[in-house]
């Protein structure tokens, strides 16, 4: 399993696919930066130290922390940069803080699983609204992007998935167990955005 963030370039240093934590601003647009750039407070013209960070485990770290979704506290809220919840708890702290119109901020969930389209700002009103249509099935919240009643697209033979059949990948992607496992014997990646996995 790979320490490395692939596909990620540190807004700062510019340095590309780097390995430590990835922290990404849940203010700006698309603003990531890598460890140590973090460490030294680095802003630019738009990012201000002040805007709520999301550490992100490297990729071998996040895969254990897949294992057990109810126990991972690595959401902050991007709103008034409150930390360490799962997503239930992420939900419930928007619904009692922040169920009113809020500004524009990315959701820390599809920040941290890379949900393809979602780099930019969460398109409903509040987090709440987000979390409710994006990560909500009927067996409650989960990590990572679902559709409508839980189902996806698998991007590998392109029919729709269910909970109860997919294998999600540490970049967050999610198929069929099927599809993904012959995929997988014959490359090292993923097949949407090729991201290393061993």
């Amino acid at each position: 399993m790979s320490e490395i963030h692939w596909g990620i370039v540190c807004d700062h240093c510019e340095k590309a696919s780097f390995g430590g934590f990835r922290v990404a601003c849940l203010v700006c647009r698309d603003y990531d930066l890598c460890e140590e750039c973090h460490r030294k407070k680095r802003v630019s013209l738009n990012h201000q130290a002040y805007h709520p960070m999301l550490m992100i485990p490297p990729p071998k770290k996040m895969n254990e922390i897949l294992d057990r979704p109810e126990q991972t506290r690595i959401f902050r809220c991007p709103n008034c940069g409150d930390g360490n919840f799962n997503v239930q708890e992420l939900s419930a702290h928007c619904l009692e803080y922040h169920s009113y119109k809020s500004c524009k901020v990315r959701c820390p969930i599809c920040v941290t699983f890379r949900t393809e389209g979602r780099k930019g700002w969460i398109a409903e009103d509040t987090l709440l609204l987000h979390l409710l249509a994006s990560h909500q099935n009927d067996k409650g919240f989960v990590l990572g992007a679902v559709g409508r009643n839980g189902n996806k697209e698998c991007s590998v033979c392109i029919e729709e998935i269910s909970v109860e059949n997919f294998k999600r990948l540490i970049c967050g992607h999610a198929f069929h167990v099927a599809c993904i496992n012959t995929w997988l014997q014959e490359n090292n990646n993923c097949p949407m955005c090729r991201t290393e996995i061993n």
